[in-house]
This record gives C-alpha cells, structure tokens and sequence, in this order.
C-alpha cells in the first residue's frame, strides 16, 4: 500500500508511525494533534491500559510533566478516549507535519484503526530536580502552576507528591538571572564632593 512518501499531495497513504511529528512510546506510534496538542493520535485502537500509558510517556518524556491524578483522569477513559478508523492524507505543504486524518469506514482501502485521547482537560505538573519538602523531607520533583500559599495570585510552586505541601522553588530557577546586576550610579551629592575635592588638590 501507499506510504507518505509516495505518497503525492492531497492523497490518501498508511501511517507507519515514522512520518514527521511520530514518536514511539511504549511500542506505540503517537502524535500530538491541534494547535496546541491538546490530543494525541495513536495507531491501533489501545486498551484502557495502553491509554493510561502512552498519556503518562507523552507527559514524562516529551512534555516533561506528571499527570495528577484527579478525575479528569478518570474521565480520560470514560469521555476522552475515541477508537475510531481513520485515513491518512498528504497535505500540500509540509508546515503542518505534511499529513493529516480524517474519519472513515472500517471498509475503506487506505482505513486504519486508531485511538483519539483528549488531553486538554488533564491536570498536570512539571517535573523538576529533585527538592526536599520542607514539612515531611521526602523527596519531591514536581513543580505546578497554583494560588500562592495564602496569598493572592498564581505562581509556579513545589508541590510534594506524599504530603502535598506547597513551597517556592528557589528565585534563581524560577528568574534566572541572564546579563549581571548593573552597577549603581552615584548619587549627585557623591559627584559633587568628588569634583571638589579633586580640584581643591
């Protein structure tokens, strides 16, 4: 059968999992879809297990990030999960990876089944170095996007993964500083008795 790079624009062709935007987590060929990934397109259509994987991979390995686990990820399976055949087109230009899907009958040539998962809703949190909570001393490696601690606002923050307590990371990893501190004027008043007291020498 056709394969993408055979294939000529706007003609259907077999996904293999090597076109461009592809990766391979756990065995699995994935892509992130939309403008801002907010889905990911796997090959086959996946058990409620290979789901729950490939989504932890993506975020670990490509996003760099830890799924919390809320009922967003309970909901993953139940809502946002769609298996589905698609068919695989060649796009005009290369811009936008050069491919795109849309949905077919099982019966058609170039069909193949795949797995949709709707990852926009999902909570998550970066993972960083490892830190040392400051209320239990275990070690912790997430930072997420939450309300101050009794404070108002939002800011990037520690999160302990076993007692959930929030903390500041250091200012120099949030707020790196790129160019050195500049140095600081003089004031007048210091001008002023440094001309004097040189001219009256």
């Amino acid at each position: 059968m056709r394969a993408f790079a055979d294939a000529a624009p706007d003609a259907p062709f077999l996904l293999s999992g090597t076109e461009p935007g592809f990766d391979s987590l756990h065995g699995i060929p994935v892509a992130a879809l939309g403008e801002v990934s907010d889905r990911l397109l796997a090959l086959g259509h996946l058990t409620d297990r290979a789901v729950l994987a490939v989504t932890s991979a993506y975020h670990r390995r490509i996003l760099g990030e830890r799924i919390v686990p809320t009922h967003e990820l309970t909901d993953l399976l139940a809502f946002g999960t769609r298996r589905t055949h698609i068919q695989a087109v060649r796009a005009e230009t290369d811009d936008d990876g050069g491919w795109y899907v849309d949905d077919v009958d099982p019966h058609h040539p170039f069909a193949q089944a795949a797995t949709f998962i709707a990852i926009e809703w999902l909570e998550r949190e970066d993972i960083e170095n490892p830190s040392a909570c400051p209320a239990c001393t275990r070690i912790s490696r997430s930072v997420r996007w939450s309300p101050k601690p009794d404070r108002s606002g939002w800011a990037f923050f520690h999160r302990c993964r076993h007692c959930s307590h929030r903390w500041l990371p250091p200012a120099t990893a949030q707020h790196p500083d790129e160019q050195p501190a500049l140095p600081r004027p003089r004031t007048a008043a210091r001008e002023l008795e440094t001309i004097s007291c040189t001219r009256s020498a």
